[in-house]
């Protein structure tokens, strides 16, 4: 879901780590629709991603061209879906509208969060799509029950666990729900009240749901563009894993303040911005598409780091510390480790891989740099940044200040500079890093 407001960074740290993955598009780069070989197709604004157990298909919801695609072979096809509409059939018979979320189950199975028709939908392997939750476009609502008379408001994200009871995080009325194997449709978390609040499953507050995953013990865990945070549920009980805590201070207003830090302590004082598509590996890691910062987290033993990208919106690859994305949504891991990015803004669909077996892996120094105060007036102050090339850019990539021996600390004056948002860079032989700067007058 495109979401058109404008969100202040708050902090700092960028950390460049995992250089044995390299970064690289597997298709797509330019809005479109066309199906063939992954090097000429083309999606429009990619969002969830899923791949089978096989990790030889890769399932994509191509949102504005209201299409399930599927990626096999190097080679791209329309697995369901056509114009805009909602109708169950096989095929491009069936229609969908505005699809964000997938996820597949063991037999091959696809479930889809059809967000604008309010509604659950199932592919089957041969492509038959059914609906098993909601009514379609006109029937928005909150009703617990039977799938055949439950009401859903924009479902954003699916997931799947080991015994085939679906999750669904829904945008419209701030809770989860679940969908039983059975086909009864109740509410697992929130209570369709706006706010942020941890706690017991059933008081507790959600704001802008977007991605949910679910691990092998099932234990859910969900991501909120407008808190800005990350959730897990864990028997009955919902707390904070990522993104700022407030804590003692749970209200029925937005706490979890949007920005941009890394931590080394707690994972409750890291800052992340509009955070999107999530997944769970084996070992408990969680991955996140840190959309509005351009850049996937990894949150591991209560701790947040950069798993790839340096918050610059782009579309660059190599290695994770140099690659760019542009507000990724989607995320999907194969058997392998590898992992699937929907990169929404860059229509395309990225990959993150490990090295062929035998190749010896190289972890990069790590960089960090400290930006402040954000957003600035007159001027910013750059401190424990690497020594090298420095380059202020906007968004469009222009070079509005540059310094060929750059050494921190340094006060760059912004009092010339359009009110704006930027991006400071610095490169040495070891790396770069890069943190955003927010200039108001």
């Amino acid at each position: 879901m495109r979401k058109y407001f404008i969100l202040l960074l708050l902090s700092f740290c960028v950390t460049a780590t995992f250089a044995q993955y390299t970064v690289s598009t597997l298709a797509g780069d330019t809005a479109g629709y066309l199906d063939g070989s992954n090097s000429s197709a083309l999606f429009n604004a990619p969002a969830g991603i899923a791949v089978d157990t096989s990790g030889t298909l890769v399932y994509v919801a191509d949102a504005y061209n209201n299409r399930i695609r599927l990626i096999t072979g190097g080679v791209t096809a329309t697995l369901a879906g056509d114009t805009i509409g909602f109708r169950d059939g096989v095929g491009t018979v069936a229609l969908f509208n505005n699809p964000l979320g997938i996820c597949t189950d063991k037999a091959g199975n696809i479930y889809v969060a059809d967000t604008y028709n309010n509604a659950i939908r199932k592919i089957t392997p041969g492509g038959t799509v059914t609906t098993i939750g909601g009514k379609g476009l006109d029937s928005a609502g909150y009703r617990n029950g039977a799938d055949s008379i439950a009401l859903f408001n924009q479902p954003v994200g699916v997931a799947i666990d080991t015994a085939n009871n679906i999750f669904v995080a829904e945008y419209g009325n701030n809770v989860i729900r679940k969908i039983s194997a059975a086909g009864m449709v109740s509410t697992f978390a929130g209570n369709d009240t706006v706010g942020y609040r941890n706690g017991k499953d059933s008081t507790a507050e959600f704001t802008g749901l977007a991605g949910i995953a679910v691990d092998d013990s099932g234990y859910v865990y969900v991501t909120e563009f407008f808190n800005n945070s990350v959730r897990k549920i864990r028997n009955r009980y919902v707390y904070n894993i990522g993104g700022f805590d407030t804590v003692g201070m749970d209200t029925t207003i937005v706490t979890t303040f949007p920005g941009y830090n890394d931590t080394i302590v707690s994972a409750d004082t890291s800052y992340f911005n509009s955070p999107t598509g999530l997944l769970v590996d084996r070992s408990g890691n969680v991955f996140v598409c840190d959309e509005y910062n351009n850049v996937i987290r990894e949150i591991s033993n209560g701790k947040v780091s950069t798993f790839a990208g340096n918050t610059t919106p782009g579309l660059v690859n190599g290695s994770p510390d140099s690659s760019e994305f542009y507000q990724p949504i989607g995320i999907a891991e194969d058997k392998n480790g590898n992992f699937y990015i929907g990169d929404n803004g860059n229509n395309a669909i990225r990959t993150i891989s490990l090295p062929p077996l035998g190749i010896k892996s190289i972890i990069a120094e790590k960089i960090k740099m400290l930006v402040y105060p954000v957003p600035c007036n007159d001027k910013t102050f750059i401190a424990n940044a690497p020594s090298g090339t420095a380059e202020l850019t906007d968004l469009t990539g222009r070079v509005i200040w540059s310094e060929a021996h750059f050494k921190a600390p340094y006060s760059l004056s912004t009092g010339d500079i359009p009110a704006g948002v930027y991006f400071i860079r610095v490169s040495n032989a070891t790396g770069s890093a890069v943190n955003k700067i927010v200039v108001q007058h």
